[in-house]
């Protein structure tokens, strides 16, 4: 039977391109939540719902979809089935929305509705990669190593639940314990585990030596450190756990920032394609950002604590998502239009499917909404009628607009060569 002819396009880009779409209003609701974020205020309605949005809604959707592609391919595992696209992304975005709206309008009853049915499907979707990610052929240290974070998603998805059903029980321990399992156990070790596998992939790096075991074992450590200092009731048992933990971290970034370089160093290809020197770009204030938080924990300095949350996830992660989309879509454009078709000798190749000005518009723009974005937070309480305030929604304006233009010039992608012809 000739199935050419039935060959579809990957879940994974509707996965890419729908996280891409709704970092647009979180985005741009950031141009009026600056003022708050200066003043230390992130537990306001409309910041909660736009963190959430923002994680929810566009960082873990592109990371489901990003998942979906690379267990599969890079471990030599059966294929996720397609029909998780039809219940899997609907079902998430309902219970992204019923979170956001639960949050905007403080119905925490809400929210909780909304994280159950995220946790569901969720668990759901797991069971799904799992069932896949067990019966790989190629289980190298990444392979057993991204099992960490994605049962941290479990448990920080747990966390929330619990806080939005039963809000006088949630303690600083409580809500700090949130925000660390959520950002360092699932997006920090998501981020360096993925990073051990797709930065040789792009760079074509051959014969290097690094140690993600070392690395990952330090980062696990001292995050579990400091998410034990959390509930010791003893504050001089607290601070050294806290204080030993930070450090570890920060060992554990230094080990990661020496394996990068010892793999773009070992690289085939000596020019480094733009998508990748972007993901670098956005490696590098996602390993700053994380350095200063963990020396906000060390010297218990709070007044540098939000611009690094900032840093770490607008200039870190979500640009990293945005960089590493530019060379998943094509591929998987290039393997659903030119796969096993006379035509492919013609295609284009993948690095070049991308309209490189339109995206690297878009990156530069975002960058400069990030840099406008971060000089706001660190003017520290800023008034409401000062310059200050036309230049946070510059940094919103540019941010959105720059993801904006990726969006364009990803949907070009999905334009060359026409629908893939029936056989």
């Amino acid at each position: 039977m000739n199935t050419t002819a039935q060959k579809r396009l990957s879940p994974t880009v509707y996965y890419l391109l729908t996280g891409l779409a709704l970092s647009w209003p979180g985005l741009l609701a950031s141009g009026h939540l600056f003022t708050e974020w200066s003043q230390g205020l992130t537990e306001t309605p409309i910041s909660l719902g736009t963190i959430h949005l923002l994680i929810l809604g566009s960082m873990l959707t592109i990371a489901f979809g990003v998942i979906y592609q690379i267990v599969p391919i890079a471990f030599q595992a059966p294929p996720i089935q397609r029909d998780v696209l039809y219940w899997h992304l609907p079902l998430h975005i309902l219970a992204v929305v019923t979170i956001v709206i639960g949050f905007l309008f403080s119905h925490y009853d809400l929210v909780g509705a909304g994280g159950l049915l995220l946790l569901i499907t969720t668990v759901a979707y797991g069971f799904l990669v799992f069932r896949s990610y067990s019966r790989a052929r190629n289980q190298t240290l990444v392979h057993k190593t991204l099992s960490l974070p994605l049962i941290s998603l479990f448990i920080v998805l747990c966390i929330g639940i619990f806080q939005a059903f039963f809000p006088p029980l949630v303690s600083h321990s409580v809500l700090t314990s949130h925000v660390i399992v959520g950002g360092f156990t699932f997006w920090g070790a998501l981020v360096i585990t993925f990073s051990y596998k797709l930065v040789p992939m792009f760079a074509l790096s051959h014969g290097y030596s690094v140690s993600l075991s070392r690395t990952i074992r330090l980062y696990f450590i001292g995050v579990i450190s400091i998410f034990i200092s959390l509930w010791i009731a003893n504050p001089l048992f607290s601070r050294v756990l806290s204080f030993s933990g930070s450090l570890l971290v920060i060992f554990a970034l230094f080990s990661f920032i020496r394996d990068m370089i010892l793999i773009i160093r070992s690289r085939k290809r000596r020019r480094i394609v733009l998508p990748l020197f972007n993901a670098l770009v956005s490696t590098g204030c996602f390993v700053i950002g994380h350095i200063l938080l963990m020396l906000a924990i060390l010297l218990q300095n709070r007044s540098f604590l939000i611009p690094s949350v900032f840093l770490f996830g607008f200039g870190g992660i979500m640009p990293l998502m945005f960089a590493y989309i530019q060379k998943i879509v094509p591929f998987l454009w290039f393997e659903y239009r030119f796969s096993k078709r006379p035509e492919r000798k013609q295609a284009p190749a993948i690095d070049e499917m991308v309209p490189r000005g339109i995206s690297q518009m878009g990156i530069g723009v975002y960058y400069a909404g990030v840099v406008c974005g971060l000089l706001v937070l660190l003017q520290g309480n800023i008034s409401s009628q000062s310059l200050w305030t036309y230049i946070q929604w510059l940094a919103a304006i540019f941010m959105t607009s720059g993801s904006l233009l990726l969006f364009l010039a990803l949907r070009h992608v999905l334009t060359i060569g026409g629908p893939r012809p029936q056989e």
